[in-house]
C-alpha cells in the first residue's frame, strides 16, 4: 500500500490514502506557525512547539514554470511549482495541477490535492501532496491496495 512521501509533512487520514492533512507545528512563545518539521522556532528560537495540522486551502503567492525539470521528475512538463500561503501563515511550495498556466492568477484560492506517483517498482509508491485551483471538482483518486 503507497505512504505518504514525508510522513513528517503529510499525514494521510483514510485506508484509501486519498485524503490527507499537511503537518507542522506552532510556537508556544511567540505563535510563529512553521511548515513541516522542526526543533525549534524559526523566529525566536524556542524549542516551545506544538504539532498541528493546517487547513487544505490558501492563495497562489507565487509561482514558476518548469519547462526543465530537475533528473528523476517523474511528471509531465513544463509544470507549475506553486508557492502557496496556507491560511494559517507559512507558505508550502509543491506542485500545481489542473491548471492552465494563461489561468495563473497571484492571490487565486488553491486547495490541496494528494496524488499517487509510482517508482520503479509497485512498492515504491508515494502519495504526494500537490495543488489545485479550488472549486473544481475533485478527480478520483486511484490508489490501489
Amino acid at each position: 500500500m503507497p505512504e505518504s512521501v514525508d510522513t513528517r509533512r503529510l499525514k494521510l487520514t483514510n485506508e484509501e490514502r486519498t485524503e490527507g492533512v499537511l503537518l507542522g507545528f506552532r510556537c508556544l512563545e511567540c505563535d510563529t506557525v512553521i511548515f513541516g518539521p522542526g526543533t525549534f522556532c524559526q523566529r525566536c528560537t524556542s524549542a516551545k512547539l506544538e504539532p498541528m495540522e493546517f487547513s487544505q486551502t490558501g492563495i497562489l503567492y507565487s509561482y514558476t514554470v518548469v519547462r526543465i525539470p530537475s533528473a528523476g521528475w517523474p511528471g509531465p512538463v513544463p509544470y507549475i511549482l506553486a508557492q502557496v500561503e496556507l491560511s494559517e501563515g507559512p507558505q508550502v511550495l509543491a506542485e500545481l495541477v489542473d491548471c492552465l498556466e494563461d489561468a495563473l492568477e497571484i492571490g487565486m484560492p488553491v486547495e490541496l490535492t494528494l496524488q499517487l506517483v509510482q517508482g520503479e517498482d509497485s512498492s515504491a509508491a508515494k502519495v504526494v501532496y500537490k495543488w489545485r485551483p479550488a472549486n473544481q471538482p475533485s478527480p478520483t483518486a486511484e490508489v490501489d491496495p
